[in-house]
This record gives C-alpha cells, structure tokens and sequence, in this order.
C-alpha cells in the first residue's frame, strides 16, 4: 500500500487552461494536499474560514479541482460526500467509513485480471475502471474496542 501525498504542479496545471490561480485556490489546495482524511466541503470551509475563504468559494473552487482531475470525490461511511487530493499516477483509495482518513493502493495485478476476466466473460473491451474500498482503520478499530470494554 503506498500514501503518497499529492505532487500535482497545480500552478502549471491553472496555467495551461489559462486559469488565473488565486490566493483563495491557493490555500484550498494546501488544505487538501496537506490532509491525510477526507473532508467535507464544510469541513473545509470551516478550516479555512479564519483565513478568509468562503464557503461559496469552497464550493467553486473543490467543484473546479475536481473537474480538472485535481480532487477526488469519495464518500465516507455514512454517505456523506468528502473529497481528497489523489498522487499523480493511478491508485485507489481505502477510506475509514468513521474518521475517513485515506491510505492509496495499486491493486495492479489483481485489477489487471478481473478486468482480463470481465472482457472474456462479457465481450467488453475493457479500458478503465474506478474502485473505491470501504473499512475502520486500525486507530478508530482500537477506539471502538476500547468503547466495548467500558461498557
């Protein structure tokens, strides 16, 4: 399993679309690039409210990173959606269903034979797919049996 952080060279990215990259883009990404979970788009405007950045601005800008490929949207274990800054190069995430905190995985070799499987079996020309893998990290496991022995 690998947890790269993100190493988009966003400026480049804003930059080649012609996209002016503004202060306000500037600290949302820092944000994400900077987490190791999930978040909200009101969690994320809360974190940066102090600094000056809207919520509508949250919303544009996370609707804007997304579009570009720049954020990943996810959702956590009770449905809510969350976004997260994916590495550069192709991997999955497994995100905690409590605290959403996100560890990436290639899963190449076993993907690459379900997708080889899939194709024979349906006659689809295979040439992508997307998979997101649901669980409790280890820390919120500990804490919930911790919880039980109090009880």
């Amino acid at each position: 399993m690998t947890d790269p952080k993100p190493t988009h060279d966003i400026e480049a990215v804003f930059h080649q679309k012609g996209i002016p990259f503004t202060r306000q883009r500037r600290q949302i990404w820092e944000f994400f690039a900077g987490a190791d979970r999930a978040a909200t788009i009101a969690e994320t405007a809360d974190a940066l409210r102090g600094d000056g950045v809207g919520q509508a601005t949250v919303y544009r800008t996370v609707q804007l990173f997304n579009d570009l490929g720049l954020l990943a949207r996810v959702q956590d274990g009770q449905g809510e959606l969350c976004y997260i800054a994916p590495p550069i190069g192709h991997s999955h995430p497994l995100v905690c269903g409590v605290c959403r905190r996100v560890i990436r995985f290639d899963g190449d070799g076993d993907l690459t034979e379900l997708e080889a499987l899939l194709g024979a079996e349906t006659g689809f020309s295979i040439y992508g797919h997307h998979l997101e893998v649901y669980g409790i990290c280890p820390s919120c496991q500990q804490t919930r049996r911790e919880g039980d022995d109090g009880e």
